[in-house]
């Protein structure tokens, strides 16, 4: 079983995030697609419908010389429009807070030492679905602003020099800041202002090793992401321009069949992403557990209540 609770540095951080997958990776992933895999699937069809649209609105703009072709298939299908937009944007944001919650149930499991199944998860959730809804309005609200803020503050510091070595740091302090405090606020049923506070003293604990280590996760994880989407875009390159007279002889396949591979990218992208995503929120979890070791010695403290157990 993974050890949750150990003390790590920056090494340990980046290679104990990697070890998680090694011992849990195919258990893990089952389950997760269990609980996401269908509304990924969902999602990928309503993109598809949704895009569609696009697509032969933009078709037709290119092969009639029209510029108004887009607009017009928009409101020639308005209805499916708005019903696919705004199906899309729900599924977004539900699958996004599922993303976020299962290596946290997954990881709370571990700790409990209960097997991490379908059912143990859903009992989970289940029992923390107010506070796991809770946690998403309450930043809409609360963090949102500030952190747009920041980000804003930031990006207007690149005029002074200054922010450039900033806008690398921005990033990863953000993931971890928000993830810190989701763990805070869902694992140990405190308010959400302690659960801030908790993240920021976990951050200025070991903010270097934290930083470090969430910036090398996710440059794998993108780098990951970018070969992925670019393998079916240079298949689609290669197979257009290894045939220039066909392109020459039928210009509407060829960019029909542009379209539909722009539309491939956009729908691997975005399953790899969520996916993906997985790696990172790992890599936030050891965080989590590697700082509370640090700051409460609970490995320690739960081998001292045994040893009492087990005189008793």
């Amino acid at each position: 079983m993974f050890q949750l609770y150990k003390k790590r540095e920056f090494s340990a951080l980046v290679g104990d995030t990697f070890n998680f997958f090694k011992l849990e990776g195919k258990n893990y992933f089952k389950n997760y697609f269990i609980i996401n895999g269908g509304l990924l699937l969902l999602l990928v069809v309503v993109i598809y419908f949704f895009s569609n649209i696009f697509i032969k609105g933009t078709f037709e703009g290119l092969r009639n010389g029209n510029q108004n072709s887009l607009a017009n298939e928009i409101y020639g299908n308005i209805g499916l429009f708005i019903g696919f937009g705004i199906a899309m944007i729900f599924l977004i944001m539900l699958i996004s807070i599922i993303n976020y919650s299962f290596p946290v149930g997954y990881l709370k499991l571990i700790e409990e030492k209960k097997e991490r199944n379908f059912e143990n998860l859903f009992k989970y959730f289940k029992s923390k679905l107010g506070r796991i809804i809770g946690f998403y309005f309450l930043s809409l609200i609360i963090l949102l602003p500030l952190i747009v803020i920041v980000v804003a503050l930031t990006f207007l510091s690149i005029f002074i020099l200054i922010g450039i070595p900033l806008i690398f740091l921005l990033l990863p302090t953000l993931t971890s800041f928000i993830a810190l405090t989701y763990f805070h606020y869902v694992t140990e049923e405190i308010g959400y202002f302690e659960a801030i506070k908790k993240a920021v003293l976990m951050l200025k604990s070991k903010y270097w090793p934290i930083i470090g280590s969430t910036f090398i996760v996710q440059m794998i994880v993108q780098i990951t992401l970018g070969i992925f989407t670019l393998i079916p875009y240079f298949i689609g390159i290669i197979t257009v321009f290894s045939n220039p007279e066909s392109l020459q002889q039928n210009p509407d396949n060829a960019i029909s069949f542009v379209m539909i591979l722009l539309l491939v990218i956009v729908i691997i992208s975005i399953i790899f992403n969520y996916t993906l995503q997985n790696i990172v929120l790992i890599n936030q979890g050891v965080i989590f557990y590697s700082c509370k070791e640090e700051m409460e010695n609970v490995s320690i403290n739960n081998n001292i209540d045994l040893i009492g157990t087990d005189e008793a």
